[in-house]
């Protein structure tokens, strides 16, 4: 069977944008969420968005995850809640089952909750959850980020993230999913992919490169109107070791003026589970 993921930062409620209030794209959201993916991850997620899509769909069970923690930006620079966020993870509960669950935090810390990057204002927590599908008793790691904005906050976050990564590396499937907040171009995204020494643990693949079938615009930020902006493509999904993509597509569906969420969403399908070879949880 088949692998479908889907990602999408949520942009938190309460925020002002021409995608419109979380009451207007409430529906718009569960509308993708419901399209078919296994495993969905969510950046930007705050408490009444995170009640509201689990009343949506009941069929999924959902990962909250800690909470980032509390910003260090100025009020006057405050763009949403002073608490931070959640980085949701969700996956269909008649297919896989939990084993193991955490989080970590994007800083020289990790372990400690709260913990912020050196340079930076907003702690950056990394949600993850290590899944068993039930049929097949395969195992899969699921990692949900999202990367801090400065210019110089990107690459220094993704090497403590590939240091994570490699730490948790056991042989079986790695997804990695979010909003990385880098462009294509920039050496914080080069990092996920390079192979940094050869006795070393696999680089990470992007779907989208890799992918048989490209649908849609390749930008995911478009600001809440429609219109890909810069940086282009900041939502991805990553995974390791090789597996075949049949199909990437960036979700543009929107009512009118109105989006899910300022990102468009990414829905990545996977050929078969079966393809990673004999990595089987007890």
């Amino acid at each position: 069977m088949g692998l479908k993921v889907m990602t999408l930062n949520l942009l938190y409620a309460g925020a002002t944008n021409p995608a419109g209030s979380w009451s207007v794209r409430l529906p718009l959201v569960v509308s993708v969420l419901r399209s078919g993916a296994d495993i969905i991850t969510l950046q930007e997620a705050t408490a009444p968005q995170i009640h509201d899509i689990q009343a949506a769909l009941p069929d999924f069970t959902v990962v909250i995850g800690p909470e980032s923690g509390p910003t260090r930006l100025p009020r006057v620079l405050l763009r949403g809640t002073r608490q931070g966020e959640h980085c949701v993870i969700l996956y269909r509960t008649v297919r896989f089952e939990a084993l193991e669950l955490s989080a970590f935090w994007l800083s020289h810390r990790p372990h400690i909750p709260g913990s912020i990057l050196v340079g930076t204002w907003l702690p950056r927590v990394v949600n993850w959850v290590r899944l068993r599908e039930r049929a097949t008793r395969k195992i899969l790691t699921v990692y949900n980020a999202h990367l801090d904005f400065l210019p110089w906050a990107p690459l220094r976050s993704v090497r403590i993230l590939r240091q994570m990564l490699d730490l948790y590396w056991d042989g079986n499937l790695q997804l990695l999913m979010g909003d990385f907040n880098a462009s294509p171009r920039s050496k914080a995204y080069a990092h996920l992919g390079t192979q940094l020494k050869p006795d070393a643990h696999p680089s990470l693949i992007d779907a989208w490169q890799v992918a048989s079938e490209r649908v849609g615009p390749e930008g995911t930020y478009h600001g809440g109107t429609g219109r890909v902006r810069w940086m282009g493509r900041l939502d991805r999904i990553l995974f390791r070791p090789t597996l075949s993509v049949a199909r990437v597509a960036t979700v543009t569906h929107h009512q009118g003026r109105f989006y899910p969420s300022d990102h468009y969403p990414v829905l990545g399908e996977f050929g078969e589970f079966g393809e990673l070879g004999d990595h089987i949880a007890p």
